[in-house]
């Protein structure tokens, strides 16, 4: 995302990105969740495995360690949610464009975005693994 010659830093030029440009902020948007742990993507699913040990076996320290995450993810959620609601919802600002991925950047964005929906919807089979690599043999 770029604005003339530079990369779009600045938060106030992403507005108006989900109009004029609904690919490139959808899966934005999508990490971003990600990123924040919603439910159904891969992130909730990693702070899932994180905070699940802690609580089960932990006791009071880590209860209090885990709620401290919680907390933590809940700040940062909101500011995730603020760029998307910027990028949706406000008027654009400026000449920010987007540019026309290369082919292995699209493939990589493509497997990213079906990773992390589907270790979000269907788990299982890498927590498995996880528990199995954590199990100490004997």
């Amino acid at each position: 995302v770029r604005e003339g010659s530079a990369e779009a830093s600045h938060i106030a030029q992403w507005s108006g990105l989900g109009k004029r440009h609904p690919v490139v902020a959808g899966i934005f948007a999508l990490l971003l969740l990600t990123f924040a742990g919603i439910p159904l993507t891969s992130g909730f699913t990693a702070k899932f495995a994180a905070f699940a040990p802690a609580i089960a076996h932990g006791g009071t320290t880590l209860a209090v360690l885990v709620v401290i995450g919680v907390l933590c993810s809940l700040v940062t959620a909101f500011v995730y949610v603020r760029v998307i609601v910027l990028m949706y919802f406000s008027e654009a600002q400026g000449e920010v464009r987007a540019l026309n991925p290369s082919i292995l950047t699209t493939v990589g964005l493509a497997v990213a975005v079906i990773l992390t929906v589907a270790l979000g919807v269907f788990p299982a089979p890498v927590l498995d693994l996880a528990n199995q690599a954590s199990q100490f043999i004997r």
